[in-house]
C-alpha cells in the first residue's frame, strides 16, 4: 500500500469539524405522550439505542434532524451513536450532518472509531461532557470519497457478522442455566441415579433407624454427664427423632423417604442457627480487623463471595459464639435475597454471622452437606424457599421456616453418586462456560479492531483513479461557506440585521480553539 505522511495514498487528515456541521439538542417547552399532527419524535438517548419513542413535541425551538444526521451523545453516556432517526433531539444529544456527500453510515463509523480519543479528552467529574473543542482536536483520516464507499459496505458486512456471532452467543448462558437446572432436577428426583440404585441396593429406613439410634445414644451420654457433674440437665434436641413425611407432593424413588432440614440437622448445640438478635451486632462494632461476618452480599448463586467482609473484634466473637460456623455448614441468607445459599468453605470457619442470615450443620452419619446444597438450588426447593418466605418491608425468611423445608433423603451411598455425577456434569458447564467468556470477550473488541483496520487503509484496497480526499475537503469548504452566506441572508431577511455572530457547535469550538491558542494532538490509536 503506497503511503503519504503515514496515511495511503489519496487520503488526508483532517479535524471532524471540517467535514460536518452540527446541531446541540435543547429540552422542548412542552411534550405529549402520544403521536398527533405537527408533532414530531421527541428523541433521547433511550430512543437512539432502539427503544419505542415515548413523546411527541411541536416546539419550534428545539433542534429537528432527520435520517441522514449521525446523533451523538454529547452529555453523560458519551460517545455513543446511531442514525436514521426523525425528530427532535434532546439536550444530551447533537446531530451531525455530513457534508460533500460523504455518507452517513462513513460519519457514523468515524465517531465509533474515535469513541476512546472521546473518553481520553472528555471533561466534567460526575457526569461526562464532550470536550467543547472536540469537532477542531479530533483529527481523522478521510479517504477519498469512492473509497468510503467501499469502506462501508465492507464494514456493514463484517458488522452484521458480528452482530449475528453475538446474538449467537447471547444464548449460550440461558442454554447453560437451562442444562444445570435439568442437572439438579435429575439429580433430586432420582433419575440421575436410577441405573446405579439397580445394582447398588441401600436402604434408608435403615439408615434412619442407626441415626436415630446414634442420636439417642448421644443424648442419653450428655444426660449422663451433666447428672454426674450436677449440670442442668440438657434440653431434649427438637430433632432427637427424625421425622418422615408421609404425604408430601413429591415425586421421588420407591427407595427414599421425605424429611425435613430440621431433621437432617445435628443436634449439637446451635447446629440450627440464626444471626445475633436486635442490637447485639451492628456497624459500631465493626472494626478494620478481626473475626469476619457473614452477611448475605457474601453469598451468590450457591457460592461465597470472599470479599468486601466486615470484621469485629474476637472479644465480640466470643459473646456470639451461637453464630459462628465452621466448615461444610449451610448458610441461608434470611433477609433481602432470602433463599440464596452457600457452604462454608475451610477458609471462613470461625467467622460470624450476621443478622440477615440462618445456619444449619448437618448430621454427617445421614446426609452430605453438599447434597443439600444441590437440592435447595433446585427449582422444587426455591418453590418452597419462596413459599415460606415472608414479605413485609422486606422479604424475610425466620429459621423457623427455614427448618420445615422438606427435602428428598436418599442413602448415604446414593448421595456420594449423586454429588460426584452433578460436580463432573457441571464442570463440563463450566468449561463451556468459560470458552463463551472468552469468545465474548474477544467479540467485544473485535468491532474496535476492524474500525482501526478501516482508517489506517488496510480493510479495502485503494484505487489510484479515485478521487483524492484534498479536493473532497475544499469542496465541503465551499459548501461550509455557501451554508454560512444562506443563514446570513436568512437573518437579514428576519430583520436580525449586524447582530453578533452565531455560532453553530463546530464553530464554536474552532472560535475558542483559535481564542486561546489550543494546540492539540491527536494520541496515537
Amino acid at each position: 500500500m503506497e503511503m503519504e505522511n503515514n496515511l495511503p495514498k489519496g487520503w488526508v487528515e483532517c479535524s471532524i469539524g471540517e467535514i460536518l456541521t452540527a446541531k446541540k439538542g435543547k429540552k422542548p417547552a412542552s411534550t405529549i405522550d402520544e403521536p398527533r399532527e405537527g408533532y414530531v419524535p421527541y428523541i433521547l438517548i433511550d430512543e437512539m439505542e432502539g427503544k419505542q419513542i415515548r413523546t411527541y413535541t411541536n416546539d419550534p425551538k428545539v433542534s429537528i434532524i432527520d435520517e441522514t444526521e449521525v446523533l451523538l451523545v454529547w452529555d453523560g453516556s458519551i460517545g455513543k451513536c446511531g442514525s436514521g432517526l426523525k425528530g427532535a433531539i434532546g439536550s444530551t444529544l447533537v446531530g451531525l450532518k455530513a457534508l460533500g456527500g460523504i455518507q452517513t453510515k462513513f460519519l457514523e463509523y468515524t465517531i465509533r472509531q474515535q469513541n476512546n480519543f472521546i473518553k481520553e479528552t472528555s471533561t466534567g467529574t460526575g457526569l461526562q461532557h464532550i470536550n467543547k473543542d472536540f469537532f477542531e482536536i479530533c483529527k481523522i483520516p478521510l479517504p477519498p470519497l469512492a473509497e468510503q464507499h467501499r469502506i462501508v459496505a465492507k464494514l456493514d458486512a463484517l458488522f452484521e457478522k458480528i452482530e449475528s456471532n453475538k446474538q449467537r452467543l447471547e444464548k449460550i448462558p440461558k442454554l447453560l442455566k437451562r442444562f444445570r437446572q435439568s442437572v439438579l432436577a435429575a439429580a433430586v428426583s432420582g433419575k440421575l441415579t436410577e441405573e446405579w440404585r439397580v445394582v447398588n441396593k441401600n436402604s434408608v429406613d435403615d439408615l434412619i433407624k442407626k441415626v436415630n439410634i446414634i442420636r439417642e445414644e448421644k443424648y442419653k451420654a450428655e444426660l449422663e454427664t451433666a447428672k454426674k457433674l450436677k449440670l442442668r440437665k440438657p434440653k431434649r434436641p427438637s430433632n432427637l427423632v427424625i421425622e418422615v413425611i408421609l404425604n408430601g407432593d413429591f415425586s421421588i424413588p420407591d427407595e427414599w423417604r421425605l424429611i425435613t432440614l430440621e431433621s437432617s440437622a445435628s443436634i449439637e448445640h446451635y447446629a440450627m442457627s440464626s444471626g445475633p438478635f436486635g442490637s447485639a451486632l451492628g456497624t459500631k462494632d465493626y472494626k478494620e480487623t478481626g473475626v469476619k461476618v457473614i452477611r448475605g452480599q457474601n453469598i451468590q448463586n450457591g457460592t461465597f463471595i470472599e470479599n468486601n467482609f466486615v470484621f469485629i473484634s474476637e472479644v465480640k466473637a466470643n459473646e456470639l459464639k451461637r453464630s459462628s460456623v465452621k466448615e461444610g455448614d449451610l448458610i441461608v441468607v434470611a433477609v433481602g435475597s432470602s433463599g440464596q445459599v452457600a457452604l462454608v468453605p475451610k477458609s471462613m470457619t470461625g467467622s460470624i454471622m450476621s443478622q440477615n442470615c440462618n445456619k444449619m450443620t448437618f448430621d454427617e452419619f445421614l446426609i452430605e452437606s453438599k447434597y443439600v446444597l444441590m437440592y435447595l438450588q433446585n427449582s422444587m426447593a426455591i418453590s418452597q424457599l419462596k413459599d415460606k418466605t415472608t414479605d413485609t418491608a422486606r422479604p424475610f425468611l425466620s429459621l423457623t421456616n427455614l427448618k420445615s423445608v422438606i427435602i428428598p433423603l436418599a442413602s448415604i451411598e446414593e448421595q456420594k453418586e449423586i454429588v460426584r455425577r452433578v460436580e463432573q456434569l457441571f464442570a463440563f458447564a463450566d468449561k463451556i462456560e468459560a470458552r463463551y467468556t472468552k469468545a465474548k470477550a474477544m467479540l467485544d473488541k473485535l468491532p474496535q479492531s476492524i474500525l482501526a483496520k478501516a482508517f489506517r487503509g488496510e480493510l479495502v484496497a485503494q484505487d489510484p483513479n479515485d478521487e483524492p480526499a484534498s479536493v473532497l475537503l475544499e469542496r465541503i469548504k465551499a459548501e461550509k461557506e455557501k451554508l454560512a452566506a444562506e443563514k446570513k441572508l436568512i437573518r437579514q431577511a428576519q430583520g436580525k440585521g449586524k447582530k453578533t455572530k452565531e455560532y453553530s457547535i463546530e464553530e464554536k469550538s474552532v472560535k475558542i480553539a483559535a481564542e486561546k491558542k489550543i494546540n492539540y494532538k491527536n494520541k496515537k490509536k
